[in-house]
């Protein structure tokens, strides 16, 4: 992947798929946050397009086959365990609103019914690389603010509703939002904003202090 012995930038789309890929990886338990951070360090600071494809090898390769073998049945009075998870927030015709300096768990459910929601990101604290929100609205309104550098990966059905998403350039550092649930008959805004007064959690993370 190099020209005259020199090597290939990688794509900046590369280095987002590649990252996202890794993200996910996170969720799933397979990878350590501390790895995922050395490794999104690597990934967006390499010039040579080689760096990605053995991260690609090392950590995104097939899992070997399951080896043939008798699976044994679940007991009669078995019940399957979900996994952990906080109680949703519901509401209905009223107003949930997350600002300030709050703690982000790494999975939050919301039931809306004709309410609003506002979620204010950006002196929150996140307590794991990727941090999902639930949706479950009718006839309401989801406003989300995330600062500069945070990526949200919206999965969000939606019918008869309208959807805007405005996000900058994923930070190698920075949590990863994912958005999952159905929306009807609603509006879900997604925006931008600095930090006020560029301090808390995001501005350490990010190194400006």
């Amino acid at each position: 992947m190099a020209r005259d012995n020199h090597p290939v930038p990688p794509r900046d789309s590369d280095r987002e798929q590649l990252q996202a890929e890794l993200t996910r990886l996170v969720g799933t338990g397979r990878l350590q946050f501390a790895e995922f951070d050395r490794l999104s360090d690597v990934i967006w600071s390499t010039q040579d397009a080689v760096e990605l494809h053995r991260i690609k090898l090392q950590y995104l390769a097939p899992p070997p086959p399951v080896q043939q073998g008798p699976v044994p049945m679940a007991q009669p009075d078995a019940q399957m365990t979900p996994p952990a998870d906080n109680p949703p927030v519901i509401s209905t015709m009223g107003e949930v609103r997350r600002t300030g300096r709050w703690t982000v768990p790494d999975h939050s459910r919301f039931k809306l019914n004709g309410s609003t929601l506002k979620l204010d990101l950006r002196k929150a604290e996140a307590t794991a690389p990727v941090c999902t929100f639930h949706l479950e609205a009718n006839v309401s309104v989801v406003e989300i603010i995330v600062p500069p550098g945070v990526h949200v990966e919206n999965q969000v059905k939606d019918t008869l509703s309208t959807v805007s998403v405005d996000t900058t350039r994923p930070h190698p550092r920075a949590p990863r939002v994912v958005l999952t649930g159905v929306l009807r008959a609603s509006h879900l805004k997604v925006i931008t904003r600095p930090v006020p007064g560029g301090d808390g959690w995001w501005g350490r993370l990010f190194g400006n202090h």
